[in-house]
């Protein structure tokens, strides 16, 4: 016994090994083959084992001798491509380059055009499904699918994704961006007061919006429109006010059900729902709650929309549950014939079954409601840090509304300017240093290898070879981007990324072309060049929106670029909801208020207001400094890229009432 527990003890670690070095020479040798620039890692990135262990790991690679760590060691922290950001790939002298594993083989790449063959060959380089099995909570959906299946969901779920429809997102936006500012500076509008989680209040908006514009839900800004919604609200409906406005049937409101819901959705996504259940934590309680609340909600918002249909009624404007019913083919002769025919006869088999109709309506907010609100607050966190650029912004709007009143605001009218001036300007350069995700996964097709232009050699990658997109760095890539040099040299913004250009910077005036007659740029393209002009350009059945990400009178970089949305036939849906979204909320706040960074940890108002401009100065770059170090080391990802460690606090105030107007 005791022979063959040695001989196993003996043998297991020598197969181990020797597989080992097996795949790790297989891999190599494929990477060779590839044509392409090479880094040896020691472990696979995305292995399970490593993603959960990896940061124990990485503290011991650490005290490792740079001689033996330092060509791999950036490249197997799991969120390398947002710390480091451009800065490998210029070390390394190209913009695509494989890391090389006994685990498997991964190509990176921060190259424009490479990213554009990439996303255009859509057949070639499908999307990596079984890495969105997270999001099939409560059924398949657009996100999770690709081929045939894809296309059936894309078919179905992109009707509502017009420009018809946007106008009730513009209205929505607005009335919500209203009722957000009036909680920040209150009823009498005077302002000036700390608020120090813009964040939550942004997701709130966008979840007011998406659900309102969404599924008809309309919510109520607590202790804002108690008291002022017949001055702040338009449109029809009941509202939902808080969390002692829970139905019967529930244990939580609508509101607390989805918020909480989104707030703990890692623990749903990583644990079975019946473990879920039995946990006896607190935050694991609640996540089991809200899901459990949330999926009630939706049911009784998808009868609702079945017994109208078959009521014969129809709600105007966007209607994303209504979109999914009919595209699964409920109709009401279908749902008459359902009551009225026996089992025996049976009914025609809907398009989309309801567990893929609540799974769709769950991603568009999941993936809807966080874009648009991390847009909107870092925007804010920007232009409170570049006070420049902020005012430009004020000029533009001042001299596009001439004060009108919001309720004269019009979408056809005001959206175009938005979306072609400085608010479009300020929404893209955001976008860029902050995209949504930072790395869009893509793979080869399993039948066949691949090949591709890289920096005009041809390469060719293995089935089954993992891609990611890395859009912090392409958006960092000075061959796509105009830039000058670093505006302070001595103090970067980012330690090693992009040290001899302004790329780290936000600039939203590089955007801006100038009014001679356009032409192409060294690093990218004038309004005409390589873009259709058309804001809502679509191909095919799938209403895939083929148009640029930023109005014809911006610059437009190369395709492949500048994928905040991602492009192709796999590009966001619900692009242009998002940007309907921020810009009506950056025009409603920057109209009337400015943003400050709040100094409360430096100096208190009555310190402020009796300090000379250095002194101002001073306290403004402490409280500066800070807010630019939370954006650098705060950042992580679960869904979408956001700010999850601490937070920057900012005040509103009136226009010609700023503290730190000298800057």
């Amino acid at each position: 016994m005791v022979s063959l527990l040695t001989l196993a003890l003996t043998v297991l670690p020598a197969l181990y090994i020797y597989n080992y070095y097996r795949c790790f020479a297989r891999n190599l040798a494929a990477a060779k083959a590839s044509n392409l620039t090479y880094v040896i890692v020691p472990v696979y990135l995305f292995n399970r084992v490593w993603l959960f262990t990896f940061f124990i790991w990485l503290r011991v690679f650490s005290k490792l001798s740079p001689r033996w760590s330092e060509s791999w060691i950036d490249y197997v922290d799991p969120e390398w491509t947002w710390k480091h950001l451009y800065a490998p790939f210029k070390k390394l002298g190209v913009d695509t380059f494989l890391t090389v594993s006994p685990g498997g083989n991964m190509l990176w790449c921060a190259e424009a055009s490479a990213i554009s063959q990439i996303t255009t060959r859509r057949n070639d380089f499908p999307k990596p499904i079984e890495i969105y099995e997270s999001v099939d909570l409560f059924g398949k959906n657009v996100v999770s699918t690709e081929g045939a299946v894809w296309r059936h969901h894309r078919k179905i779920t992109s009707p509502p994704f017009t420009e018809k429809n946007n106008h009730l997102v513009w209205a929505e936006s607005l009335h919500q961006a209203q009722c957000m500012l009036t909680s920040w500076v209150g009823s009498d509008g005077i302002g000036n007061k700390t608020v120090g989680k813009v964040a939550d209040d942004t997701m709130r908006l966008s979840l007011h919006v998406i659900s309102r514009a969404g599924f008809g839900k309309r919510l109520l800004w607590p202790g804002v429109e108690d008291i002022s919604e017949d001055e702040l609200a338009e449109g029809q409906g009941s509202g939902e006010r808080g969390r002692s406005d829970i139905p019967d049937g529930h244990t939580m409101s609508y509101t607390d059900a989805l918020g909480t819901l989104l707030h703990q959705i890692l623990w749903v996504m990583i644990l079975p729902t019946w473990l879920l259940s039995k946990l006896p934590f607190k935050t694991t309680q609640k996540a089991y709650e809200s899901y459990i609340e949330w999926d009630r909600y939706m049911k009784e918002i998808y009868a609702a929309k079945k017994a109208e249909m078959l009521a014969g009624e129809e709600r105007q404007g966007m209607d994303l549950m209504g979109a999914l019913v009919k595209g699964a083919g409920i109709t009401p002769e279908t749902l008459g014939a359902s009551q009225s025919l026996d089992k025996s006869h049976g009914v025609p088999k809907p398009a989309l079954t309801d567990d893929e109709i609540l799974g769709n309506a769950f991603v568009f907010i999941l993936a809807g409601h966080e874009t648009a609100a991390n847009s909107i607050h870092f925007s804010l966190l920007y232009l409170a840090l570049n006070l420049k650029s902020q005012r430009r912004l004020q000029e533009d709007l001042d001299s596009h509304f001439h004060n009108r009143s919001i309720s004269e605001w019009d979408y056809e009218r005001d959206l175009p300017h938005l979306f072609g001036g400085m608010a479009g300007a300020v929404l893209a350069e955001e976008l860029r240093l902050v995209p949504p995700v930072i790395n869009i996964p893509k793979k080869t097709s399993a039948t066949s290898p691949q090949a591709f232009v890289v920096d005009g050699k041809k390469v060719q990658l293995q089935p089954n070879t993992p891609i990611s997109l890395v859009t912090a760095a392409v958006h960092r890539n000075p061959k796509h981007w105009p830039h000058g040099p670093p505006t302070d040299p001595q103090h970067p913004l980012h330690p090693e990324s992009n040290l001899d250009n302004d790329l780290e910077e936000f600039k939203p005036e590089r955007w801006l072309l100038d009014s001679s007659p356009a032409k192409p740029t060294t690093n990218g393209h004038a309004h005409g060049h390589g873009h259709q002009d058309t804001d809502n350009a679509e191909t095919d059945d799938l209403g895939v929106n083929t148009a640029a990400d930023t109005a014809a009178s911006l610059f437009h970089p190369p395709r492949g670029a500048y994928i905040p949305f991602s492009e192709g036939y796999r590009a966001c849906l619900g692009r242009r909801f998002a940007q309907v979204e921020v810009l009506a909320v950056l025009a409603v706040i920057f109209t009337q208020y400015s943003v400050e960074l709040a100094v409360d940890d430096f100096a208190t108002d009555q310190e402020v207001a009796a300090m000379n401009n250095d002194r101002k100065r001073e306290v403004w770059g402490q409280a500066a400094a800070r807010a630019e170090e939370l954006m650098r080391s705060g950042m992580g990802t679960i869904i979408t890229l956001q700010m999850r460690h601490g937070s920057v606090p900012l005040r509103f105030v009136r226009r010609g009432e700023e503290r730190f107007d000298f800057l």
